[in-house]
């Protein structure tokens, strides 16, 4: 007699089917009943059923997670997914995932016993091949899906070596490019409508868009897509080089987001971090993918919205930041939380002041917090700051705000609490901006360095940035430079026997008479005296 189990987190749905089975064919036995995914699973480890009729949406596990892991450890099991949403979508990755049929509740006898018969031919079909999956070709599956579990906790999140790099080599999955990116793709959901989504199990939007995404990778490129979580979709693409590489996955995020609308009358919005060199690059590609898809409360869904083609901060900070946002980022770089609060109430009063509509300064303040998301993310910080919290829903509350007095009171309680944590932490002092632009100076000092490029390295604007080096340093931008060149010209002339022009060329000077002007201004001597007094030439420093 063939067995069965029942999955429903009602009790009254349970009990009503086991009641429908017993009368429509006493051939079938129902030896179990389970809540939710993860009682399943036991159930059958212990009864070895031949089928289950499982749910769609319950708590813990859901029908389309029992399915997965039901195809893992027991492949041979016949399912049938039982739902009360009607939707082609949920038909399909339901038999994707090897569901024999698919009922609606409320369930009609006819259609059970249907279900029943079918059910039934394919356990007797099974029992005359006597075809077990062999344990080789379970274990291999086990391995892909550990593999598949380590690209997600490992790989995106920087914790993957070479020895796991030499395992996915072992059964066919070979990183053959030297470059990698990131998308993060996550459905509209103002698209499909509150009410249908809210009735719906999320997990099956997830799968549909995965499967969507994974086939168009498999077309166009060495692509891998996963389920990140209920909200979020993670493919991670190989790519031959940078700008090529990237212009090719720009590409892919169009076609997968127009596909996605043509074929489902759903939208997604797909954020797409920049190439990113080496496998230990990837959790950085993962990243920047997330701070782009935010940017989907500022500009809108239904977009492939990529790090690099954003308005960057930079750019975005040196041509249009205020007075009071300079002093507001200083005041967080080094740590005075009272200053925070003042300059943060002063900007929020001089965004509403100046803003044409409401919509204007949610979009400033986005812009800025999410600069802050991606400074606290360089610094180690996001956990510290936000706590439990996500940064969307940080930027959603935001944009739900719509009194002066509330927004002012947010940002300051935010971004004190960032000043507060950079102020705690040992990195403080590598992220201060003069600290920062000196040692850009330092690194830079041979090529035609500007003080717009210095100041834009540390996302302030030239005049405040010229202003505050020379309050911090007691020089200007252009002493410090030249200090620095005239310092490394010194030590060259002394420690090598490199002709004078050379030096003047690979310190920064444009020409040798100028280099030989500076030099005597700064020390008084020429440059070739000053490497003969050095060296002890007191034939050629006699008068």
């Amino acid at each position: 007699m063939p067995r069965i189990v029942i999955v429903d987190d009602e009790s009254i749905f349970r009990r009503g089917l086991r009641k429908m089975i017993a009368e429509l064919d006493p051939d079938w036995e129902v030896v179990g009943e389970a809540r939710d995914g993860y009682e399943a699973l036991q159930l059958v480890g212990d009864l070895k059923p031949e089928a289950v009729l499982t749910d769609i949406r319950m708590p813990r596990m859901n029908g389309i997670q029992l399915q997965q892991m039901l195809r893992e450890k027991f492949p041979g099991i016949l399912c049938v997914v039982i739902s009360g949403f009607d939707d082609f979508i949920y038909i399909q990755q339901s038999m994707r995932q090897g569901a024999k049929d698919y009922m609606m509740k409320p369930i009609e006898r006819e259609e059970l016993a249907k279900v029943l018969k079918l059910l039934g031919d394919n356990v007797k079909l099974q029992q005359r091949q006597s075809m077990p999956v062999s344990k080789s070709h379970r274990e291999e599956h086990q391995i892909r899906q550990h593999v598949s579990e380590h690209l997600i906790t490992g790989l995106l999140r920087g914790s993957v070596n070479e020895a796991d790099l030499e395992l996915l080599r072992s059964i066919g999955i070979d990183f053959k490019e030297p470059f990698f990116t990131c998308m993060v793709i996550k459905l509209d959901k103002s698209s499909i409508g509150s009410e249908r989504y809210n009735q719906a199990d999320p997990s099956l939007f997830q799968l549909y868009i995965q499967q969507l995404v994974q086939e168009v990778l498999g077309r166009r490129t060495n692509g891998f897509c996963f389920i990140m979580s209920e909200t979020e979709v993670v493919a991670l693409l190989n790519i031959p080089n940078g700008n090529q590489g990237m212009a090719d996955a720009i590409e892919i995020g169009e076609t997968i987001r127009r596909q996605m609308t043509s074929l489902s009358n759903m939208t997604v919005t797909i954020g797409i971090g920049s190439a990113a060199e080496g496998f230990r690059s990837i959790s950085g590609a993962y990243h920047e993918a997330e701070i782009a898809l935010l940017h989907r409360l500022i500009v809108g869904g239904d977009k492939v919205l990529s790090y690099n083609g954003l308005v960057r901060d930079e750019r975005y900070y040196s041509e249009q930041k205020s007075l009071t946002w300079e002093k507001l980022e200083l005041a967080i770089n080094e740590g005075k939380p009272g200053q925070v609060a003042e300059a943060a109430q002063a900007l929020v009063s001089e965004l509403c002041s100046q803003a044409l509509a409401p919509e204007t300064v949610h979009q400033q303040l986005c812009k800025l917090l999410l600069h802050y998301y991606e400074t606290a993310g360089k610094l180690g910080l996001t956990k510290q700051w936000l706590g439990i919290k996500d940064m969307k829903a940080v930027l959603f509350h935001i944009c739900s705000i719509s009194s002066r007095e509330e927004l002012s009171e947010e940002c300051s309680r935010l971004l004190v609490r960032l000043s507060e944590c950079i102020n705690e932490s040992a990195v403080q002092p590598e992220h201060d901006p003069i600290e920062k632009s000196i040692r850009y100076i330092e690194q830079h000092y041979a090529k035609a360095l500007t003080l717009k490029e210095v100041a834009d390295s540390v996302y302030l604007n030239a005049a405040y940035f010229s202003t505050l080096f020379k309050q911090r340093t007691g020089k200007s931008f252009i002493e410090r430079l030249t200090e620095i060149r005239i310092q490394e010209a010194k030590r060259r002339m002394v420690q090598t026997d490199h002709k004078i022009a050379a030096i003047a060329e690979h310190t920064g000077f444009t020409n040798i008479r100028h280099f030989n002007r500076v030099f005597k201004n700064e020390t008084g001597m020429s440059p070739k005296l000053y490497r003969d007094r050095v060296h002890g030439n007191t034939e050629a420093v006699r008068p």
